[in-house]
């Protein structure tokens, strides 16, 4: 009963965040709101809130759907002129993450991979499981370094792409969809049909313990349909809001600083780097509208140091490219999935030598 108590005191909250963001007219203030009114209830009132880590996995499932209705053979092909710019990116950004992370370890006096990893932009529940890789590691650390990341991301970029750049949140999700048949026009089949696909796709790349399973298996097979044939509707918009409100309220919750001693200092330097690494990714997304003459939005979410399921959440919502954005993000992640943890084996193998 307290369980769920706590769980119908957070959807309470993540309502009325989205409904005082709606006023205040905030972009994306289904994510934006419910992830902010969350936090900051949780962290002030010090109340243990409860949100089922299952609307996350809808929600991501949802996504892989809505990503994969926007690629058609057309996209695919221009994303193979990206690849070159996709690793130079993947690399600065890495390398540049693991300096703050080192940086950030020198001020705190925190452990030094615990650091490099919290500062590392892979996505929250992708970055997790590098502990099973690397032992040794704070947790706490990592999992606040690692929230905090997400949730001024979440919220800063896209109202920098709104209020400085001009584009209008909410715009209409052009590209979504590759027919042109409604929902209302498909038999009766096909609401039961779609969502066992979907389901089957995301346990089929979970048994293959591929990364970001839950979004990636229906994405690939929602591109599949589409290329051979089959209708691919528009997700309806209840269902955006409704993914959004999931992840939103999710991230809201990761957020525990008093888990960490002097919590108060740790929380400013956090602030400070993850500052100087969202002005990183938005000097690489301006080169990159330069290069590509991409338009500003695709571009910032492209190099964003977010996760790919909150940028590719974000690029829906404001009216962004999704497949190109979600490209970029999913690169950087493989890159880091299968990079990242060669490099903390050497560099705790370097540690114990130099002990």
């Amino acid at each position: 009963m307290n369980k769920w108590l706590a769980f119908a005191e957070a959807i309470v909250v993540a309502l009325v965040g989205v409904a005082v963001f709606s006023v205040m007219n905030i972009p994306l203030p289904w994510l934006i709101g419910s992830l902010a009114a969350v936090a900051a209830w949780s962290i002030t009132t010090q109340r243990k809130l409860y949100w089922p880590f299952t609307f996350r996995k809808i929600a991501m499932v949802l996504l892989g759907y809505l990503i994969g209705t926007s690629f058609t053979k057309n996209t695919l092909i221009e994303m193979g002129n990206h690849i070159p710019s996709m690793i130079v990116i993947t690399v600065l950004t890495v390398i540049f993450s693991l300096m703050l992370g080192f940086l950030f370890s020198k001020l705190t006096g925190l452990d030094l991979s615990s650091c490099m990893i919290g500062s590392i932009p892979g996505g929250l529940s992708q970055i997790m499981v590098l502990l099973d890789e690397i032992k040794g590691l704070n947790q706490t650390v990592i999992m606040f370094l690692q929230s905090m990341r997400v949730m001024v991301i979440v919220i800063v970029v896209p109202m920098v792409t709104v209020y400085i750049f001009g584009d209008e949140a909410g715009a209409e999700l052009s590209g979504m969809g590759t027919s042109s048949i409604t929902w209302t026009e498909m038999p009766w089949y096909a609401f039961l049909l779609y969502p066992l696909l979907m389901a089957s796709g995301a346990w089929l790349f979970s048994r293959l313990r591929i990364p970001t399973a839950l979004l990636l298996g229906p994405m690939v097979l929602t591109i599949v349909m589409t290329f051979i044939g089959l209708p691919t509707p528009e997700l309806p918009i209840e269902f955006i809001n409704l993914a959004q409100i999931f992840i939103g309220a999710h991230i809201g919750l990761q957020m525990n600083p008093r888990d960490l001693s002097d919590w108060k200092r740790i929380t400013g330097y956090t602030a400070i780097t993850i500052a100087v690494l969202v002005l990183f990714g938005l000097i690489l997304g301006y080169g990159l509208t330069i290069l590509y003459k991409l338009p500003i939005t695709t571009a910032l979410l492209s190099t964003s140091p977010g996760g790919m399921v909150e940028m590719g959440l974000t690029a829906v919502a404001v009216g962004g490219n999704v497949s190109v954005v979600t490209s970029y993000q999913l690169f950087r992640l493989l890159f880091i999935m299968f990079f990242v943890p060669f490099f903390f084996k050497w560099l705790n193998k370097q540690r114990r030598h130099d002990l």
